[in-house]
Parts: C-alpha cells; structure tokens; sequence
C-alpha cells in the first residue's frame, strides 16, 4: 500500500502543478444566486446539493463558475512539498515549496494586522454571511504550520516573520469570546460569533508555535484559557459537537451539534501539536488534563468515526463519505501515531479504501463524495486533492521515520 501511496502522491503532485493550484470547490456553486435563494430551506437546500453533486460540472458550466486559487490549497501544498524534502532530501521539493509559501505572502488580505486570507467565495449559512476575502483563522493557522515546518528547515528569516505575522493578525483581528466560566473562544472569522472548536484550536496551536519561535509572552498568554474552553466541552463519551450552541443565537444547531469526522480530526491534531510543545508554559495539571482528553478522543474517533473497512463515518451516519474526511482518516492517524502506534495501521486501511473508491484510476485525481447508489467524481482542488495530497505525504514520511528510527534500535 505504502507503494502505491507513492505513486498516488506523484500524481497529485503532478496535478497541483499543472493546474498551478486552481480548481473548483464544493462550496464556489454555492454563491451563486439561484443556490443561494435556495439555503434557507432545508428540503430545497438538499435537493440542489445532492443535484449539483449528481452533474457537478454541468452544473458549474450552466451557472458560470470558474475554476479558482484558494489559499488553503497553496498551504497544504506548501506543507506537502516540505514534508517530501524531509523525506527524500530533493531539493526540487524546497524550490517547489518556496514558490507556494511566496504566492501565500504576496496574494494576502490588506489591511489587516498581519498576514490573513480567505476563500475566493462568499460563504452564507443561518446566521452568518461571509464575503469573499474575509480572513479565515483556520486558513491563517494551517498557512502558519507550512511556514512554521519553512523555517526549521532553512532557517530563513522570511519564513519565521510569516508565522509572527500571522499570529499577530490571529490576535488583533480575530475576536476572542469571553465565556462565564473563565474561559474564551477565538471565532472563525472577524465577524463569526460562532463557538467553533476546530478554529479555537488552530488558532491556540498556531500562537504556541509563534511562542516556541519567538519566546514572547503575548502569544502564549491567550493559549490556555482557549485551550480550556475546548477541554471543558469534551463529551462524556471523547467526542467533540462541531461548536457549541446556545437557542439565544441565530446559527445553525444540528452543524453546531454535529459530530463529524475530519473536525475531529483537526481537534485532535491540534492538541497533539500543543501537548507536544514542551515550552508551551502549561502546567502539569493541564498537562495531564489535555493528555487524558487527547487519548480519550482519539478512542472515540477511531471506534466511533471509521466503519470497519476503513470508511470515514460521521455522527449522521455513514453517507456520504466525503473526500476531505477521507484525507482526514489518513492524515489524523498518522499525525498521533507518535502517540498511538496502533494509529499508523487505522491510516493504511484508510488509505486502502480511499484508493480503491474515491481516486480516478487513470488520473490519481480525488473524487469528491461517494453516496449509496453513485460516486461524485468533481475534483475539488482544496477540499479533496490538496487535503489528500498534504495527508499521503504525511503517512509517508511517519512511515519512513519509524523504519528509520527501528533501524538505529
């Protein structure tokens, strides 16, 4: 499997650089009008989701949507060209990555406090309107890790100043939301008032890195109580809803109440990045509290959250497997199988079944979403190549650094 994880990875590749990182996405239909005057009614809001995954790109041609550059593909990019330079010691893979990381710094948001970016896409849910090029936490924070992983292997300075700006921005532009317990919650975006786990963590993980770099207190000293708000949510069963919703606010509950795989998955990545900082400055209690619920977690996301052949599965069942929670059921397991080494073989059988239903055979290009009865074969560039790409290298690299490090026992 590992052999042909390699040659998927080539082809992925191969397809980032071709098409220079831009392609459709799942959600750049949704802006337009027609979809949008639909989104308010659940039945309608289905129909035309389900209709526009049967004919996706019939559909995109009869609206007029256009192949894009998004941001995030170029960060996942970037990380997955690094990881193979660690992997390889092929210099092309820096060259490649340097490109990436300098589209990142020049194709930033103005006028914002530091390096930010957003989707190319209006993004419209209950409550919530989000324009194009609004900054994105989640899109600054994992554009951070590639800098962060740009840095230790050339130490660079251009690279290190991405990560302080962007945590810069993460602090002064992205609300923090105070709770009556003490702890706060850092939004999704300048104007989200939603109480997203996923994005408060990304944002505490990006600022421990920023700390581990810098050693500045400012970054580090709003760490803790996110981190708390998080770990103070976690449910008696390890599971993680998608955000926490309170009747008061106009968002959406049964998104807010969802468990889903691949926002699990950032979760736990997250914390498996904080608890391995070991400057990050908690204290030994919080330490064992974030490594109790890491390990709790982890229990329900690989009993609850993956069907035994190894199918991503979310809290509403097992359709539609998605393509982002597939790189997701890679990319997770083999991120804690530092901590977990039964983790490495949960992410091969992910793998295995990811390869045998949701990759073109001729191409290597991702399919977007397998439903009972048909497959939607859209190649989202960032929701399912980039993701794929970024967890393939991932699994490889941990691969070939446990061979290694058997080797020297």
């Amino acid at each position: 499997m590992i052999r042909r994880s390699r040659e998927w990875i080539d082809q992925l590749e191969g397809y980032i650089d071709a098409h220079d990182g831009c392609g459709f996405d799942p959600f750049d239909i949704k802006q337009h009008r027609i979809i949008r005057a639909v989104q308010p009614y659940s039945l309608l809001r289905k129909g035309s989701s389900v209709l526009c995954d049967v004919f996706p790109n019939a559909s995109r041609a009869l609206l007029g949507v256009q192949p894009q550059r998004n941001p995030k593909t170029f960060a996942l990019a970037a990380h997955g060209r690094l990881r193979r330079f660690q992997a390889t010691g092929d210099g092309a893979h820096i060259d490649r990555a340097r490109r990436f990381l300098q589209w990142l710094i020049e194709h930033a948001e103005p006028g914002y406090a530091g390096l930010a970016w957003g989707y190319p896409f209006d993004v419209h849910a209950k409550g919530l309107d989000t324009p194009r090029g609004t900054p994105i936490a989640v899109v600054a924070a994992i554009a951070g890790e590639a800098f962060t992983l740009a840095f230790r292997i050339t130490n660079e300075a251009v690279y290190r100043d991405a990560v302080v700006s962007i945590a810069g921005h993460l602090l002064r532009d992205i609300p923090r939301m105070p709770q009556a317990d003490g702890t706060v919650c850092f939004a999704y975006t300048p104007g989200d008032r939603r109480r997203v786990h996923n994005a408060n963590l990304h944002v505490a993980a990006h600022l421990v890195r920023a700390h581990a770099l810098t050693g500045a207190d400012r970054f580090l000293d709003p760490v803790v109580p996110a981190l708390r708000f998080t770990l103070e949510r976690q449910r008696p069963d390890g599971s993680w809803p998608y955000g926490e919703y309170d009747p008061s606010e106009p968002f959406e509950a049964s998104l807010l109440r969802l468990v889903d795989h691949y926002h699990t998955g950032f979760v736990l990545r997250s914390l498996h990045e904080i608890l391995g900082f070991t400057e990050a400055g908690l204290d030994l209690p919080l330490r064992k509290t974030l490594s109790c619920a890491l390990e709790s977690g982890f229990a329900y996301y690989r009993d609850r959250l993956f069907a035994p052949d190894g199918a991503p599965i979310n809290g509403h069942g097992r359709y539609p497997v998605d393509i982002h929670a597939c790189a997701e059921s890679i990319l997770c397991p083999a991120v804690l199988s530092e901590r977990f080494p039964d983790a490495r073989e949960r992410a091969l059988r992910s793998l295995e079944w990811a390869y045998a239903h949701m990759r073109n055979p001729c191409e290597g290009t991702t399919y977007y979403r397998q439903y009972p009865f048909f497959t939607s074969r859209l190649v989202c560039m960032r929701w399912g190549v980039a993701w794929m790409y970024r967890a393939l290298v991932e699994l490889l690299a941990m691969t070939q650094s446990g061979l290694k490090q058997r080797a020297r026992e």
